[in-house]
């Protein structure tokens, strides 16, 4: 009886032990994006509009700059047209929760999409597969603003033609748009989580417990969503780094194409180091909670400990 209380208590302190490492590995994660945050943006404010400065008291001064605004920030002020000076929180939140939420949508309907168009491609003939996947990789290797000015002219057309506004082309200062850019972003990345999800799909479906599963009758939308999707989801998520730095890379090109006052809008307008870096590390945090939260489901759903 002793002996198997001294087990339980091991691995109770194993547990909490693995927990404590799991945890000082994620703030360490965040803590070295931080810092290479702060160091992006230090280097960038040694461009300015009065020369470039590439010197090491220059960005060191620059650094303290931005950690002093990060721990104080009040010290986080923006230059206005008519130079005056005003606190950042005035109008950053509007800018920071625009970006965010297309974002945010853009990445959840690119891997809904690319996961139903995998399941509905699965149930076609292997020929027919083979034709899709060239033209989804055609589609992939279309360039953004050719795809936005397909979308826009679109509506443009329909417009012309019916007298009615399907949706909002651009926004402006008072009227926000969220539709055609949330859409317009989540097409390239759907085609390629959609490329990745087959080939995983492809792998799996040749493994053994796919034939068992088979041949207790089970079909392949059972097959797919029991088995095969929980299989592949750890590498999927693996991927999912290139699908998000693409979905950032590419919100620079369509804020200025659809005219978003959002947060990268901001920070050309302000190019301030503080501003940069306070703004990105703002716009980080949600997106590291979120990966954070899904790696734990992932482990406990697979068992499997993931890398990100």
């Amino acid at each position: 009886m002793v002996m198997l209380d001294d087990g339980l208590h091991f691995i109770q302190r194993w547990k909490m032990g693995v927990s404590m490492r799991t945890t000082l590995s994620v703030l360490s994660r965040f803590l070295f994006v931080v810092i290479g945050i702060i160091l992006l943006s230090a280097f960038v404010g040694m461009f300015t509009i009065n020369g470039i400065h590439l010197e090491w008291n220059v960005f060191i001064q620059n650094i303290m700059d931005i950690v002093m605004s990060l721990i104080f920030p009040e010290n986080l002020i923006i230059l206005g047209p008519t130079q005056f000076e005003y606190s950042i929180f005035l109008n950053f939140w509007d800018y920071y929760l625009y970006s965010l939420t297309i974002f945010l949508s853009a990445l959840f309907i690119s891997f809904v999409v690319g996961l139903f168009i995998t399941y509905f491609t699965i149930l076609l003939p292997k020929k027919l597969i083979h034709h899709i996947s060239k033209l989804v990789s055609l589609l992939e290797s279309l360039p953004d603003l050719f795809i936005i000015m397909i979308i826009q002219f679109t509506v443009i057309y329909y417009l012309n033609v019916t007298g009615d506004l399907l949706f909002p082309v651009a926004g402006s200062s008072r009227t926000k748009t969220y539709f055609l850019p949330i859409i317009a972003l989540s097409l390239i990345p759907a085609f390629m989580i959609y490329r990745i999800n087959l080939h995983l799909v492809n792998e799996e479906w040749e493994k053994s417990y796919v034939e068992l599963a088979r041949s207790k009758g089970h079909n392949k939308t059972f097959i797919f969503f029991n088995h095969v999707l929980r299989n592949i989801t750890p590498s999927l998520f693996s991927h999912s780094k290139m699908i998000v730095l693409y979905l950032l890379s590419s919100m620079v090109i369509f804020e200025k194409l659809f005219n978003i006052y959002g947060i990268f809008t901001f920070i050309i307008t302000y190019p301030n180091p503080n501003v940069i870096a306070f703004t990105l590390i703002m716009f980080f945090v949600p997106v590291f909670v979120l990966y954070a939260i899904i790696t734990n489901l992932i482990e406990k759903q697979t068992g499997k400990r993931l890398e990100w």
